[in-house]
Parts: structure tokens; sequence; C-alpha cells
């Protein structure tokens, strides 16, 4: 090889950092769509991240807000059972939101008034996100809603998500501090 050739795993590298500028350079309708993830061991939840996602590249969120509703309620369903808040089959999501900020609450994860309001008035956000599945999207023959509500709709949602995300960072880590902290010592072999 010559001084100035370019290597296969060179220009793949460099293809793939183009593909990541492009994106990065694209406007994007939800601003924060990187919550929507695929979990590895759930195919449920990552079929249904994926197809949310599609529906965001494609500039349709309208065409997404029954699954946007899905996604976020096996989402938190899954926060309450990794914290065995109790909640029950039937409830409806703003119900096991609900118990979930009151569990964050309780835990003393947030700091100021301010964001326990916001949270606690998301409660009444995500109960009417229930009437806008319902009634203003394809999980049933519905007129669907509007581009414009929808792209707020799902901003508020994802924004959303971030922070329980951030939140749940920060419990896994004082978590593990204290099972750190709590580890016998004594049971070391040296």
């Amino acid at each position: 090889m010559s001084y100035g050739e370019i290597t296969q795993p060179e220009q793949n590298l460099f293809d793939e950092c183009q593909k990541i500028a492009q994106r990065l350079l694209a406007d994007t309708v939800v601003e924060e769509i990187d919550v929507i993830r695929e979990v590895p061991d759930d195919k449920d939840f990552s079929l249904l991240a994926k197809s949310i996602r599609e529906s965001i590249d494609k500039n349709e969120p309208e065409a997404a807000l029954d699954r946007l509703h899905t996604y976020v309620m096996k989402f938190i369903r899954q926060l309450c059972e990794n914290h065995n808040i109790e909640i029950k089959k039937d409830e409806s999501l703003n119900a096991i939101f609900g118990k979930y900020v009151k569990f964050i609450v309780a835990q003393d994860k947030i700091e100021s008034k301010m964001t326990e309001r916001i949270l606690k008035y998301s409660i009444h956000v995500i109960e009417a996100f229930n009437d806008i599945r319902n009634n203003k999207s394809f999980a049933h023959d519905n007129p669907i809603l509007n581009y414009s509500e929808s792209v707020l709709i799902f901003n508020n949602v994802t924004n959303s998500i971030k922070f329980i995300e951030s939140v749940e960072k920060t419990l896994e880590q004082e978590n593990k501090r204290k099972e750190t902290e709590s580890a016998d010592w004594e049971d070391l072999p040296f």
C-alpha cells in the first residue's frame, strides 16, 4: 500500500462518520427522539421503539401516537416493577405514572418544588394522552390528530422520558454506592 491509499476499514469508518454527521445536521421534528430506544432482551418493546422512530424519521408523528402511548405505558410499568411499586394490570397510564412520581418524590430525588409541580402536572397531561390515544390516533377507527399537536405531544413525552432517565441513573448510582458500602470486607481472601 502506498502513502495516500485508503483501506477498506478506513473507508467504512469514513462512510459511517458521514452518516452520523448528516443525521446530526438534519433537523428533527422530535428533539429527544433518542430516548425511544430498543431493548435487546424484549422483542415487543424493540419493535415498538423501531416503529415509532421510523414514523418520526418519515416526519409522520401523528401516525405513531398510539404506539408512543404503548411505549410509555411499557416504560413506566417497567420502572414501577423495578422499584417494587404495586400496580394493577388494568390501571391507566396516568395512574401508574402518578405512582412513579410519588415514589421519586418520596425518595427525595426532586430538588425543587417547580420540578415536583411539573411532574404532578404531567400526570394530568398523560391523562389527556389516554384520550388522544383512544380518540385521535390509529389505535381505533378515528380521525387522527393534526401534525403540529402531534409534534407537541411527542416533544413533551420524550422530554419527560429523558428527565426520568436522569432520575433513574441517579437512583442506580446510589444503589451501587450502597452495595459497595455494605459489602462485607471481612470475607475477602487476602
